[in-house]
């Protein structure tokens, strides 16, 4: 093959990889077009059963979750959009006895129910918050993690919304975020309605975070760990 046949045939190579590597690339760069459907509207039972699901904890892993964390006694997690408090029960007990949990949800009726199960369950250091759409109503200064799971692809202008999150910080004060990446086998939005890793990243970053740690044992979800600066 000659040299002015060789490079053709490169070329043509590398045409071919582009076009079939080409639409992964777009979907994994792909931002958030719309927002998916408010869940506040669904009955309160099927949050119930969508929050409490029996086969949850296999793939949310809340228990590993928490330990990466390493919350201790004393500390205030802030759990937003916390539904049924599947997360505010375990944050309470991971920062008792000392510690408190604002559970910050929109929907008054889940929370109430989240109020039922922790009497149930002896927790008394949970307090919940019926925040507004675009402001968690955290007190100001007064939290060590603001935690988000399933979460931040509700939220409309979410740079604006985590600066809001940061007065209620305390000085280097922690947010977590976990949630679903467009186009995952088992996301419950189409992606248009995800919001992709690289997408919070900025966002977080542009409110006035560092992100500082991640992890990578969730099977279906992203686990974003950032630092107020």
């Amino acid at each position: 093959m000659t040299g002015k046949r060789m490079r053709a045939h490169l070329v043509r190579s590398a045409l071919a990889i582009f076009l079939l590597l080409a639409p992964a690339y777009a979907h994994s760069t792909q931002m958030q077009q719309r927002m998916p459907p408010r869940t506040q509207d669904d009955q309160l039972e099927s949050r119930i059963k969508s929050g409490e699901g029996v086969d949850r904890d296999s793939w949310q892993k809340p228990n590993e979750v928490v330990r990466a964390l390493a919350l201790k006694n004393g500390e205030v997690v802030a759990d937003i959009g916390a539904g049924t408090g599947y997360f505010s029960r375990r944050f309470a007990r991971a920062v008792a006895p000392d510690g408190r949990v604002y559970a910050v949800d929109v929907a008054a009726d889940v929370l109430g129910y989240l109020r039922q199960e922790a009497e149930k369950e002896g927790l008394r250091n949970i307090v919940t918050i019926v925040s507004h759409e675009d402001d968690p109503l955290l007190p100001a200064g007064s939290v060590d993690l603001a935690f988000f799971c399933d979460t931040t692809h509700h939220i409309a202008n979410r740079t604006a919304f985590y600066r809001k999150v940061i007065s209620g910080l305390k000085q280097h004060g922690r947010m977590a975020i976990v949630d679903y990446p467009p186009g995952g086998d088992h996301a419950p939005h189409s992606p248009d309605e995800l919001v992709p890793r690289s997408q919070v990243i900025s966002e977080a970053t542009e409110a006035g975070f560092a992100l500082v740690d991640e992890f990578h044992f969730l099977p279906r979800q992203y686990f974003l760990v950032f630092e107020r600066r």
